[in-house]
């Protein structure tokens, strides 16, 4: 069986069981690169099912692996243990040579984000459209807009008092009690002041009572007291649910994940590091660079910029 041939099948089995189209793409997405590499290591084009074997797999895997972070090869094994799992369940091939390559060790440290398309559009509509399944969407799009735009931590989140907001109308900032008390200021755009703005006026109309600086800025729909650890979580899995991302979601990362999206997202529109340890409230520059680490691409697109790869590539050019 010719290999596009089973990706289209597979693809169609992944679509039936109703997995999210960011789901869908990110396993095309990781069977077409590797195959890709298949035809060359294998010599058989067009690349054909019976041509991959574990020698043949592993030689491509390798490749990819030059320029992939660790939580990239993760999933890429993912994608290939899945894909060779239905094509055995479909008694298309009598075993799945994934089981022979070891799966790249994703330690603790690695980034976590969530690789879908407008993430935060897709979660901000998703809090606005709740309906009965909220008991307070305007208090939820906050939420979820300050956590995408602020990156800030869980904990931090749920210790942000009223007069955490400051600045004129226009000029609005955040301070944030981070890691070991430590308080660090962020800027926040005009979109989420509107957005804090129209939940504070209902969190008055639903709550009468002390507007102090003290007084938490995120609470309980029902109780007023400081919304809780638990409630966030509970509050952007469902968030996550019905947004059709939650298959994207890292293990382990049901919040934090937002915080990685968030930088990786600053990342990519040409954040540097400093500003990046600066927002994220990182006490060592290490912790930040973790963040380059996860965008290969970022640091050769960097080099290629410099006077130095401009002289190499005119004195390639000549000989």
């Amino acid at each position: 069986m010719r290999f596009d041939t089973a990706l289209a099948t597979f693809v169609d089995a992944l679509t039936i069981a109703k997995r999210s189209p960011h789901t869908v793409a990110a396993y095309r997405r990781d069977l077409t690169i590797v195959a890709r590499d298949l035809t060359d290591v294998t010599g058989v084009d067009p690349l054909t099912v019976e041509a991959i074997d574990v020698p043949s797999l592993r030689r491509a895997l390798a490749r990819r692996a030059v320029d992939a972070s660790p939580a990239t090869m993760s999933r890429t094994h993912s994608s290939w243990t899945a894909f060779f799992g239905f094509l055995r369940s479909e008694r298309l091939v009598d075993a799945n040579p994934m089981d022979e390559i070891e799966r790249a060790r994703v330690g603790t440290d690695a980034i976590r984000s969530i690789d879908v398309d407008d993430l935060a559009g897709r979660l901000l509509r998703a809090a606005a459209g709740s309906g009965a399944r909220s008991a307070w969407p305007v208090r939820d799009v906050a939420i979820v807009g300050t956590l995408s735009q602020t990156g800030v931590r869980l904990a931090e989140l749920v210790g942000l008092d009223l007069g955490s907001v400051t600045g004129e109308p226009g000029a609005r900032q955040v301070t944030v009690v981070g890691k070991g008390r430590k308080a660090r200021t962020m800027p926040i755009t005009g979109g989420l002041e509107r957005l804090l703005e129209t939940y504070l006026t209902e969190r008055f109309d639903r709550f009468e009572g002390s507007r102090e600086r003290r007084m938490p800025l995120f609470v309980h729909p029902t109780s007023g007291e400081r919304v809780t650890a638990r409630q966030v979580q509970y509050l952007v899995e469902r968030l996550y649910r019905e947004a059709g991302i939650r298959g994207d979601v890292p293990d382990g990362a049901l919040v934090h994940a937002l915080r990685h999206s968030f930088a990786m997202d600053l990342l990519d529109h040409g954040a540097d590091v400093v500003e990046l340890q600066t927002l994220l409230g990182h006490a060592s520059l290490n912790t930040t660079r973790r963040y380059l680490t996860a965008r290969p691409d970022r640091l050769r697109d960097a080099i290629a910029t410099s006077a130095a790869a401009a002289a190499i590539d005119r004195e390639a050019e000549a000989g």
